[in-house]
């Protein structure tokens, strides 16, 4: 015999549910309003087109006000209010996540209420802003362009060495690297990283954490190698990225960035970004 669900507990979505759910992310389901919840959401967007909606919970049961995405890739995504939080602990917890990040009231609610791990230290949480591009300045990038596959071992040690500098980890080992190879060859193929380039070497990339059409780009893995810093190639490669992108239709573009981090902070307000909200990154 089955057990019978009470009435607050979280279910999963169900495909008749996706139009639904579509419109409160899109329209004001993330806490921080409609004007910039359809970016904040975007990456739950881009998921239910994929048609991913056995990867989504919801609670309540009869009047959803949050919801939790648990992605392939063990990272976590909720949206919603932060009252959600005893209820989705739960499936957070089963869902076996190693990166958590969404709208800085649920995910904070989340982090302090998931059990206590035993024999093992808990999440590192930091704050990460949340950055819509409003007023693209476009400016001439030299040596910007796609990567290609002879770009691979630069863009994987540039990512290898971002992982480290922006705290998401220990270096990363042998075999890891491997994934990491992997992961930059396959958004290479999507044409989703960009390199700039000085006397013929990458000096820096930029690559697309998501690329969608109907919700949007988000930039990611910005990394410039340390003897090229402070010349203003991250603030003139994203601006120049991200409004091609809006010029190519995209409905938006956004990225986020540690909320410590100011220089990194000042170069995408200088390419024409904006602080729209505040996120909560939660890594173990």
């Amino acid at each position: 015999m089955s057990a019978t669900r009470a009435p607050g507990d979280p279910r999963r979505l169900h495909p008749d549910e996706v139009p639904a759910l579509t419109r409160r992310l899109e329209t004001g389901f993330a806490t921080a309003g409609p004007a910039v919840a359809s970016l904040l959401n975007q990456h739950l967007l881009d998921a239910l087109d994929q048609g991913e909606h056995e990867r989504f919970v919801l609670w309540p049961g009869d009047d959803p006000v949050a919801v939790l995405y648990a992605a392939a890739n063990s990272s976590a995504i909720p949206a919603g209010h932060p009252s959600a939080a005893r209820a989705l602990a739960g499936p957070l917890e089963r869902s076996g996540w190693r990166v958590l990040i969404g709208d800085a009231p649920l995910t904070q609610a989340l982090v302090d209420t998931v059990p206590a791990p035993l024999f093992r230290r808990g999440p590192r949480v930091r704050e990460q802003r949340f950055m819509v591009l409003r007023n693209p300045r476009r400016r001439v990038v030299a040596g910007l362009r796609p990567a290609g596959l002879a770009d691979l071992e630069a863009v994987t040690e540039f990512a290898c060495r971002l992982h480290e500098e922006d705290l998401m980890g220990p270096p990363i080992s042998r075999s890891g690297r491997g994934a990491v190879r992997v992961r930059m060859m396959e958004a290479t193929s999507r044409s989703a990283v960009w390199v700039v380039e000085r006397g013929g070497k990458p000096v820096a990339k930029v690559d697309l954490s998501l690329c969608s059409r109907r919700r949007g780009a988000q930039v990611a893995g910005v990394y410039v190698l340390p003897e090229w810093r402070g010349h203003g190639i991250a603030a003139a490669a994203v601006g120049e990225i991200g409004a091609h992108l809006l010029e190519q239709g995209f409905p938006g573009v956004t990225l986020h960035v540690r909320s410590d981090n100011a220089a990194a902070i000042r170069a995408y307000e200088r390419a024409g970004f904006t602080d729209e909200a505040a996120l909560v990154l939660a890594l173990r």
